[in-house]
């Protein structure tokens, strides 16, 4: 077994060059560091609480494909408001992603938080998708 030695003054010495006791501005700059990341925690919580409930979103339900020169679909918007008037930017697609038709489809105020719409779009080549590119408040 080994033999435990205690340090002597030219180790201590060296200790305190190599780990020099924390100065009044680490400390500063330590505290300004935690500030900083817990401003940065509160706001990333806040704008994700804001977007995570939109006030408008939509989804579509299904959709068919009846002729080369139009697509249908249904889709169901959610408001918070179902007073406001709310509108959505729907797109559809070729089979080569390139976009063959775009609608607003305008929905009016309501008394239901969920409602359903049927949407047509005329297309300039057959499509075989459809997808929303986004829905706000109207107004």
């Amino acid at each position: 077994m080994g033999c435990v030695t205690t340090p002597n003054a030219t180790d201590e010495a060296r200790i305190k060059a190599r780990y020099p006791k924390a100065s009044p501005a680490d400390y500063l700059l330590g505290g300004l560091a935690t500030v900083a990341i817990l401003v940065a925690i509160v706001l990333v919580t806040i704008t994700g609480l804001r977007n995570s409930n939109p006030p408008v979103v939509a989804q579509i339900r299904g959709f068919e494909v009846p002729s080369a020169s139009e697509i249908t679909a249904e889709i169901v918007v959610q408001r918070k408001n179902p007073a406001d008037a709310a509108e959505c930017r729907l797109y559809a697609q070729a089979e080569s992603y390139e976009k063959v038709a775009e609608h607003i489809v305008e929905i009016p105020p309501g008394t239901e938080k969920l409602t359903v719409v049927d949407v047509t779009l005329k297309t300039i080549k057959e499509a075989t998708a459809i997808r929303i590119e986004g829905c706000r408040v109207a107004g």
